[in-house]
């Protein structure tokens, strides 16, 4: 047989060899002269790997790979460029984003300043009397760290009703509050509480009534090839960042539906891992769920699967509700608008519920995961997860918490001894972690997203985003790049440039297996998943730079030059 091959120099310098088909048995690709770290705890290094039928069939030196290629392989020189593991983002509401953007795109906005701007802008573009609604924003990263008056959006425009809704606790404009029947002289409103400043001016609406939202609620005009396209645009956007596993954080079953057309027709791009949310209080609310839709623990297969339920134990540092172990306070009372400085904040499960559902699914075999942010709902929730391991041991259940932002070495302890683990946000903490020391306090600060506390508690931490509004991987609403998310691991150093927590950092091999080993763990596919290694899903990323050796500064701005899922290459810069 005559042999033939092709050389295509791609942009990132990247030597593609083409060749005509021998033998079926030979690896489909091999990749040669990199620097592959395999993602194991040991920091191994490797040159090359071959891949066939979606698996890694060999790790080892080039020459040693080499030598399984024939005529029929692809081989990739990577000219000594690094290869990481496919990146897990396993904390997104992807389907829900790809929905928000067709409805309203997203703009980071940090100033109030800003915000004013953005408005005028939207006013000249949207018919007068129309609603304009203010893309949400954090009001802990923006330079002022308040919501802005009703005062400054009359300023902005006073033509159309405008509202700026930071989870619940709206701020409009006069026209806006007029819109919804509340004046100055208004006392109440059916379906929620009006708050007012010191001066006794309008200042909140707080709400979650339909009633009332739907008024200035977005309108779903899109299709369904509009929505598919979305997101299949944000997976590819995923991709691009080096993600190759999402874990869709807290879904209905017609997310799931939307998913399973998906891969009918081949379209995902992304390992997909659902969790499940119901608002769950009992036993039989969980056994009743899961019959009725008919699921099963690792429900699925190796592209898409329901692994895991879900429900919420409190709120939250951005909606002002998170449950502390102690008072808010006067700082934290003023700077959420609330009244009673002795509040500690909600608690959206009881005890006893608690109990009954983990109990649950324990006994069902389900892994359970429970929104909880602040450290007396971890306790709670320890608590109660303490309460069904004395009658159904809760070690290999995986059970976890998500968020559980002030960790403490008692609480890690009491999660290690229960065999859980954790998903963290360590963006939240680049973001936020100025606005922790100055109004809850420097010890605190210390604590936030304690990825060394839980590592010393024996309770494997995954880093993930939270990923929930926008497309753009460094500026949505909680980034979803993951080398932001690795450099705050790493750095302890937030957005402002300053240290917080220094004995809270990783390594970085540490945090590179936050985001492939731990979560591959904790999804019980570390056989399958996590490390490059024989045997394992040909998942992988080249990147541009050397991540175990340049400035730290550089981790974030790390680029993906090739995203592979399943030996298929999914993005190529």
């Amino acid at each position: 047989m005559k042999k033939t091959s092709l050389v295509v120099l791609l942009s990132a310098g990247l030597a593609l060899v083409v060749v005509p088909p021998l033998k079926a048995a030979a690896p489909e690709l091999v990749i040669v002269n990199g620097r592959i770290v395999t993602g194991e705890a040991s920091g191994t290094v490797r040159e090359a790997l071959a891949v066939r039928e979606g698996r890694i069939v060999a790790v080892g030196t080039t020459r040693e790979i080499s030598r399984l290629a024939d005529v029929s392989t692809q081989t990739v020189d990577l000219e000594g460029k690094m290869v990481l593991p496919g990146l897990y983002e396993a904390h997104v509401h992807a389907r829900r984003a790809s929905l928000a953007y067709l409805r309203d795109p997203h703009q980071e906005l940090r100033t109030i300043t800003e915000i004013q701007e953005w408005v005028r802008q939207r006013a000249r573009e949207v018919p007068t009397g129309e609603w304009i609604r203010i893309p949400r924003n954090e009001i802990t990263r923006s330079r002022e760290r308040r919501h802005p008056t009703v005062a400054e959006l009359d300023a902005a425009c006073t033509t159309h009703p405008v509202v700026f809704d930071a989870v619940r606790k709206l701020v409009l404009n006069t026209r806006g509050f007029r819109e919804l029947g509340i004046t100055e002289e208004t006392k109440s409103v059916p379906g929620g509480e009006i708050i007012r400043g010191a001066n006794g001016r309008l200042r909140f609406l707080v709400t979650s009534s339909p009633q009332l939202t739907s008024r200035f609620a977005a309108r779903d005009t899109a299709t369904d090839d509009q929505k598919r396209e979305a997101l299949l645009k944000l997976h590819r956007a995923y991709n691009a960042a080096g993600i190759t596993t999402i874990f869709e954080r807290g879904s209905l079953m017609d997310e799931y539906r939307v998913y399973e057309k998906l891969q009918s027709a081949g379209l995902l791009s992304v390992r997909t891992r659902f969790t499940m949310f119901a608002p769950f209080k009992t036993a039989e609310d969980v056994e009743s769920f899961v019959k009725k839709e008919n699921i099963r623990p690792g429900h699925g297969d190796d592209w898409l699967s329901i692994g895991t339920l879900k429900i919420m134990a409190d709120g939250g540092i951005h909606w002002g509700n998170t449950r502390l172990s102690e008072p808010y306070g006067a700082k934290r009372t003023e700077f959420y608008g609330h009244s009673d400085p002795a509040f500690r904040g909600d608690m959206t499960a009881t005890d006893e519920q608690m109990r009954a559902v983990f109990g649950a699914a324990a006994r069902l075999g389900w892994q359970m995961i429970v929104h909880v942010t602040g450290d007396g709902g971890v306790d709670a929730v320890l608590r109660a997860m303490e309460a069904v391991n004395k009658e159904v041991p809760l070690q290999g259940k995986r059970f976890m918490l998500t968020h559980a932002y002030f960790p403490s070495p008692g609480l890690a302890a009491r999660a290690g001894a229960l065999g859980m683990g954790v998903d963290t946000q360590a963006y939240t903490f680049l973001m936020d972690a100025p606005f922790i020391n100055d109004i809850y306090g420097p010890e605190w600060a210390e604590r936030f997203i304690g990825l060394g506390h839980w590592a010393r508690g024996g309770v494997p931490a995954i880093i993930s985003s939270d990923h929930m509004v926008g497309y753009d991987p460094d500026h949505s609403m909680n980034s979803y790049n993951p080398f932001i998310g690795l450099y705050a691991a790493v750095s302890r150093r937030s957005e402002n440039g300053q240290v917080f927590g220094p004995g809270q950092r990783l390594s970085r091999i540490e945090a590179l297996r936050a985001v492939t080993a731990i979560p591959a763990y904790l999804n019980f596919e570390e056989n399958k998943s996590g490390t490059l290694e024989a045997g394992k899903f040909a998942d992988f990323v080249v990147i541009d730079r050397d991540y175990l050796k340049c400035p730290e500064e550089e981790i974030r701005g790390i680029k993906v030059l090739r995203t592979v899922v399943g030996g298929k290459t999914v993005f190529l810069r």
